[in-house]
């Protein structure tokens, strides 16, 4: 049997740049830069300045940023007992920021050695800290890859009880059809409670008269 995928319409939304926080999932030269051997090419290069203005418009509203970083170390089963294609070792240039979307100094950084940025890391301390409460808080998930990590990200915020937004034109996959079957995943009804489908021109901060124009 087959199943047609398609893009999910995106939805318009309203929020408090108080209880905002934007994630940036990944963002490493292994997956965005042109010299890298795992590069996604055009799929990550369309993501890089959208995420980048909605980094900027979040600040500017007074929203909170957060990146993940994945690595690996060198001896992880991964790539010892399940042959994994070796990949972001903690240190390496591939596991480095790519340059347009370098952390600020006051964006913290998630180190995480899987996929999920909640497990063995520092996450839910970190939104402690925030004072980002379940039940109240807006998180914006953006980067790579969306049926990866990013699939990840949105699992753990939605299971956690907090508002998800997905922006389709913020996340990418070099295979189109993983991502649309990830899309289908957060429009179903496991997720779509707490999970909304947007777009970044679509993201409003603030007040309703302060409707941000599509850059």
């Amino acid at each position: 049997m087959l199943v047609d995928l398609n893009y999910p319409t995106p939805i318009p939304v309203q929020l408090d740049p108080a209880q905002t926080l934007l994630i940036i999932v990944d963002m490493e030269n292994d997956s965005a830069h042109p010299d890298a051997p795992r590069y996604m090419g055009e799929t990550v290069e369309r993501i890089i300045p959208r995420i980048a203005a909605l980094r900027r418009y979040v600040r500017e509203s007074g929203g909170k940023v957060v990146h993940t970083q994945s690595v690996r170390k060198p001896d992880a089963l991964e790539f010892k007992l399940f042959n994994n294609v070796v990949r972001k070792i903690e240190g390496s240039w591939g596991a480095e920021f790519i340059d347009a979307l370098k952390p600020l100094p006051d964006e913290p950084v998630v180190v995480k050695y899987t996929h999920d940025c909640f497990y063995k890391t520092d996450m839910e301390a970190l939104l402690d800290r925030l004072q980002l409460k379940p039940g109240e808080a807006r998180v914006i998930v953006t980067g790579v890859a969306t049926r990866g990590c990013v699939q990840c990200a949105v699992t753990g915020f939605s299971i956690r009880d907090y508002y998800v937004y997905v922006p389709i034109d913020c996340t990418a996959q070099k295979d189109e059809k993983e991502m649309l079957q990830a899309f289908s995943l957060f429009a179903g009804f496991a997720y779509r409670y707490n999970v909304t489908m947007t777009q970044s021109n679509m993201i409003q901060l603030g007040k309703a008269e302060a409707i941000r124009q599509a850059s």
